[in-house]
């Protein structure tokens, strides 16, 4: 078998045919699909008509066949409605990262260009539920820095075993959801080497249950005077896994903001992440965790370099790396680095309302002369040895 056929054995599609149908804007007709997969470059016309044309010939087709992008630069402008069983695959899956140079050369680079909107602009929209959606191997750009990628509110129902895989994106605005509509996920997977660079504004903002948001790595940072915003929001999020972060909350930006109500069933499960301002010297400003409400747990946390200058902000109070304002939160084995400007009574946990159950908090590099601090100004704090409690 050769290696081409056993990359895309890999992805889940078979044998490459060339595939067909009749194209709005006069194009001429084509062949129908009669393999494993639909090739986009089978069809005529801009870019935007071969994928209607091949998503009506995907919609069409049962069992539903996968849609192959080619190893080239695509540009999509139409906002796209999903359906179940939608597949868009590019021609391989492997690590991509247009802000460094020489990594085109590392495997045939699937590059789409977006020039759409946000909310129910963005490229992808959910009006209905849909099951076993897949999008896998694309670098994603933004023309215009105010794309997102796929939106599926809840008032639309939920986008049901969306797998994501081995994805990038540079210079968007939102990848899923927006922090006043979030993305409805049920039974969701991230998997594979993500990238994401040059955003615009949050990345993610999410709601559901039953999830498994643990890619291999996701590297993914944000820098500049925006407010405090967040890279991540869970918005009412329970039963999921979160794992392999790696979050850089540079300036005026905040990592995890995490909130639902009191009915929330809990079991957001943070671990392996780090989560950090970009070292000593050009920290987070403020706060990189914030719990508001639901619960949460977060495990084996590289959680350094923030609450530099507090007094930024005008939005909020920052008290702490980590502020617990409602909700339940557990925190175990959390390795903490102070930035240059941070004093060390500044503390690692402050915790307002709600619940914090702290243990294990290791300062490291070598600029402690004590414990890393937690203090209550309200609710309840439970902490060991690890750490001093105030």
């Amino acid at each position: 078998m050769s290696t081409r056929r056993t990359v895309l054995k890999g992805l889940g599609a078979g044998a490459l045919v060339t595939t067909g149908l009749t194209l709005t804007g006069g194009s001429s007709a084509q062949a129908a699909p009669t393999g494993d997969e639909i090739l986009l470059d089978s069809y005529a016309g801009t870019d935007d008509q071969k994928l209607t044309a091949a998503l009506a010939a995907a919609k069409a087709s049962s069992p539903r066949l996968p849609i192959r992008l080619a190893a080239r630069s695509h540009t999509f402008s139409q906002t796209r409605t999903t359906f179940s069983g939608l597949r868009i695959l590019g021609p391989n899956t492997g690590w991509q990262n247009p802000e460094i140079s020489g990594t085109s050369g590392a495997l045939p680079q699937c590059t789409v260009t977006l020039n759409c909107g946000n909310g129910a602009s963005s490229w992808l929209v959910g009006t209905a539920t849909t099951y076993d959606i897949t999008v896998s191997g694309i670098c994603f750009k933004s023309s215009n820095g105010v794309t997102q990628f796929y939106h599926h509110p809840y008032s639309a129902g939920t986008s049901y075993a969306t797998r994501l895989d081995t994805l990038t994106f540079l210079g968007f605005k939102h990848v899923l959801g927006t922090p006043a509509d979030p993305f409805a996920a049920t039974l969701n997977t991230w998997a594979g080497d993500w990238t994401l660079v040059g955003v615009q504004d949050t990345q993610f903002s999410l709601r559901g249950s039953d999830n498994w948001f643990g890619p291999s790595s996701m590297n993914y940072g944000w820098a500049g005077a925006n407010g405090g915003k967040y890279l991540m929001r869970f918005s009412n999020v329970s039963k999921t896994s979160v794992r392999n972060l790696y979050l850089t909350a540079r300036g005026g930006s905040r990592a995890i903001l995490v909130e639902g109500p009191a009915s929330q069933q809990g079991g957001l499960d943070f671990s392996d992440c780090v989560i950090e301002g970009q070292n000593a010297n050009d920290p987070a400003m403020g706060a990189l965790i914030v719990v508001k409400g639901g619960g949460a747990s977060f495990t084996n946390t590289k959680l350094n370099f923030g609450m530099a200058r507090p007094s930024d902000f005008t939005d909020q109070s920052d008290t702490g790396l980590i502020m617990v304002q409602g909700g339940t939160a557990v925190f175990t084995n959390t390795w903490t680095n102070r930035a240059t400007a941070t004093a060390e009574s500044v503390p690692v946990v402050a915790v307002s309302g709600g619940q914090a159950y702290v243990s294990t908090v290791l300062g490291m590099g070598g600029n402690w002369s004590s414990k890393p601090k937690a203090v209550r100004t309200g609710g309840a704090l439970v902490t060991d040895a690890t750490v001093t409690a105030a």
